[in-house]
């Protein structure tokens, strides 16, 4: 190891600026893994429970990190639960800095540990290759799967079938011709939109008699702390459909390396004849093409609408290690 990089364990929120920097700095970083994501998380669902481990060059620079988290005598990677991606961050070529990294977490942390869970850890994670820290030993597992659209054209369209090429068109047509829109939400209104989600979203599951995601207080919580800090980051990426001046449907999305990741969608259940979620995803997919983007990944989930508009299965990968077995 080079002696002048140094390894420190410190609370999370020491860090949001060279964190966001060193973010930016990785080619497959995805937002989950964005200090505007996990510091809210952090204070939602870890407070005085989340560490990070850094590993600084000479100059104060920060090369790598690996957020982690204690709950019930296990450590998990920072955002659990509400990610859909799980990984440390490395410049590339400081990938070998994983297991120092997490031996460092093991060392810092005063509280038994019984189990350390790496969950939707990419096919390239180093969290994969890294050798088990001494004295335990590891399984790896299948995670769950990301449905993701390659993009191509100037739509991004280029390779989403034909049929829902046109559907997505009619019902642009359709609702143009009910008085409806679909527009970007501009930074200044990202409150009111995520008001409207959380409302919308709890409208369209009530028609079904369940509940949705939104239930749980803590993802409220979190979503109402995060989108302000995603959209000073750049990272947020929100679309609603607006009809006669109300938002009757919301699609949150978030900006990684070349990726937008759709997260969340709600739409009033009155209007959907009108196809608002299909307008919705067609209009992320157009931005995120015109951004340069290179997919769009629909996250966790095998709902048959991402299959209609062309997503292809993407592996996810679960890495547990728990302490030796006794010869």
């Amino acid at each position: 190891m080079d002696a002048a990089l140094r390894i420190e364990v410190r609370a999370p929120d020491e860090l949001a600026g060279a964190w966001q920097r060193l973010w930016s700095g990785v080619p497959d970083a995805t937002p989950f893994m964005s200090p505007a994501w996990l510091l809210p998380w952090a204070r939602v669902y870890a407070p005085e429970r989340c560490w990070i481990a850094t590993v600084t060059g000479a100059a104060g620079d920060l090369l790598g990190c690996l957020p982690m988290f204690w709950w019930q005598r296990r450590l998990l990677l920072a955002g659990t639960g509400p990610s859909d991606h799980g990984d440390a961050l490395f410049l590339p070529g400081f990938e070998r800095w994983a297991g120092p990294l997490l031996d460092a977490l093991l060392a810092a942390i005063d509280r038994p540990i019984d189990r350390i869970e790496l969950h939707q850890l990419p096919a390239s994670s180093s969290m994969l290759t890294l050798s088990p820290p001494r004295g335990w030993e590891d399984e790896v597992e299948p995670g769950e799967t990301c449905p993701v659209l390659t993009l191509g054209g100037e739509d991004g369209m280029a390779h989403v079938r034909e049929a829902a090429r046109a559907n997505w068109r009619y019902v642009n047509r359709r609702l143009a011709r009910a008085g409806a829109r679909v527009e970007r939400v501009p930074d200044e209104e990202v409150d009111d939109a995520m008001n409207a989600l959380e409302r919308l979203h709890a409208q369209r599951w009530a028609r079904r008699g369940e509940s949705g995601v939104l239930v749980d207080p803590l993802l409220r919580r979190l979503l109402r702390d995060a989108a302000p800090e995603l959209a000073r980051a750049g990272l947020l990426r929100l679309h609603r459909v607006r009809r006669q001046g109300e938002t009757v449907g919301v699609l949150m999305a978030m900006h990684g390396a070349r990726r937008t990741c759709c997260f969340l969608s709600g739409f009033d259940p009155a209007i959907a004849p009108l196809g608002p979620g299909v307008a919705l995803v067609g209009a992320t997919i157009v931005a995120a093409a015109h951004e340069g983007d290179l997919a769009v990944d629909f996250l966790r989930g095998r709902e048959p609408y991402k299959y209609e508009w062309s997503a292809v299965d993407e592996a996810r990968h679960r890495r547990v290690f728990t302490p030796c077995r006794p010869e």
